[in-house]
């Protein structure tokens, strides 16, 4: 089987701790790309790719970070704070929270997790579990979505995690990319 189609194993993965809200491992929520860059510059040879992302009229609103061959994504707001992380779901830290691993997995044993972790942890709470287009469930208590990407012919799970504000309008304050199955 080709390398760019094989999902690493869990004993193969960095593994990191989600802190909902606060951070991921190393990563806290409001650090700048500097900071991301030394952070990660002891797990990783490979730099931090940044990209400006500006509206139509040339305003800068933000930017993301990349680490393509560590598999991460990171999203920095127009102030330059880090505010969300997206897992490369073949190859990217594996993400834990509660003993459950979140990434490169069956998209339906996850869904089931956190539909089994919202009855049971908030019941009367109608907006701990929602979902985003295409079905992609979500967490308001974790900050966390579980999305998808394509691997041969299957699918796995690569989460997104995020900062607090960014529940108010999720698929609108992280760009296209953090969202895409296929970037």
């Amino acid at each position: 089987m080709d390398e760019d189609w094989e999902v690493r194993s869990d004993s193969e993965r960095t593994k990191w701790t989600l802190d909902p809200f606060v951070g991921v491992g190393p990563l806290r929520f409001g650090m700048k790309p500097i900071e991301v860059s030394e952070v990660l510059g002891a797990l990783t040879e490979e730099p931090q790719q940044l990209v400006v992302r500006h509206l139509q009229d040339g305003r800068q609103i933000g930017e993301i970070g990349r680490y393509w061959r560590f598999g991460l994504r990171l999203f920095y707001d127009p102030q330059g704070r880090l505010e969300g992380i997206s897992f490369d779901g073949a190859i990217g830290p594996q993400v834990l929270i509660d003993g459950v691993t979140l990434s490169g997995r069956v998209p339906s044993e996850l869904e089931r997790w956190m539909i089994d972790r919202a009855n049971a942890t908030y019941a009367d709470d109608d907006f701990e579990l929602w979902h985003m287009g295409r079905g992609i469930p979500g967490s308001s208590s974790l900050g966390l979505v579980i999305n998808v990407q394509r691997v041969a012919d299957y699918l796995v799970t690569r989460p997104v995690v995020f900062a607090e504000h960014v529940l108010d309008d999720p698929s609108n304050i992280l760009p296209q990319e953090a969202w895409n199955i296929t970037a």
